[in-house]
C-alpha cells in the first residue's frame, strides 16, 4: 500500500466516524481532519468513494444492561434529582409571586379608577350652583330690577370661578401623579 492509499483509508475513516458522531463537534472535527488529508495527497471524493466499496455497515449492538449503580453514583444522582426539582419549585414559585403582583396591581389600578371617578363626581356637584329657588314676590310694587344675564349664575363680586376651578385641579392633579407615579413604580421595576 503506498501513502495514497493509506490517505484513502485514513479519509474514509474518517468520513465514517464523522457520520456516527455522537455530537456535532465529533463531526466537524472529523471532516476537518479528512479534508486536510484530501488537501495533503491531492484527492477527490470520486477517488474515496470510487475506489473500493464502503465497508458492511457494523451489526447493531446489543445493549448491554446498565451496570448497577455504586452507593456514591446512587447519591449523586438523588442529589442532581433533588436539586434540579428545587429549581423547578423555585422557578414556579417565582412565576406566581409575578402573577400574584400583577393581580394586586390590577386590583390597585381599579381601586384608583374608582376613587379618581369619586373625587371626579364630588367636585361635579361642588362646582355646580344649586339652583336658584323662586322667591314669592311681595304683593308690595318695588322698582323694577335690571335683568340679569341668563349665561351666568348669581355671585357675589368676591366669589370668582377661579378659586373652585384652583379647587378641583389641585386635588385632581396630586391624584394624577400619584396614580402616574404607582403605574411607574409597577411597570418598571
Amino acid at each position: 500500500m503506498d501513502d495514497r492509499e493509506k490517505a484513502v483509508e485514513k479519509v474514509r475513516k474518517l468520513m465514517s466516524l464523522a457520520e456516527n458522531a455522537g455530537n456535532e463537534n465529533e463531526a466537524a472535527n472529523a471532516f476537518s481532519k479528512a479534508r486536510i488529508f484530501m488537501k495533503k495527497y491531492h484527492l477527490e471524493l470520486s477517488d474515496i468513494y470510487s475506489a473500493e466499496p464502503s465497508p458492511p455497515p457494523p451489526s447493531p449492538r446489543r445493549k448491554a444492561p446498565p451496570r448497577p449503580l455504586t452507593p456514591e453514583e446512587r447519591h449523586r444522582e438523588m442529589t442532581r434529582l433533588k436539586q434540579q426539582e428545587e429549581q423547578r419549585l423555585r422557578e414556579f414559585q417565582k412565576v406566581a409571586e409575578q402573577q400574584q403582583q400583577r393581580k394586586r396591581q390590577r386590583e390597585r389600578e381599579q381601586q384608583a379608577l374608582r376613587e379618581l371617578e369619586k373625587c371626579r363626581a364630588q367636585q361635579s356637584v361642588h362646582d355646580t350652583p344649586p339652583a336658584p329657588c323662586p322667591e314669592p314676590e311681595p304683593e308690595t310694587v318695588t322698582p323694577p330690577v335690571p335683568p340679569e344675564p341668563p349665561a351666568r349664575p348669581h355671585r357675589p363680586p368676591e366669589e370668582e370661578p377661579r378659586p373652585v376651578r384652583l379647587h378641583f385641579t389641585g386635588p385632581a392633579l396630586i391624584f394624577i401623579m400619584l396614580l402616574l407615579f404607582v403605574v411607574y413604580i409597577l411597570y418598571l421595576q
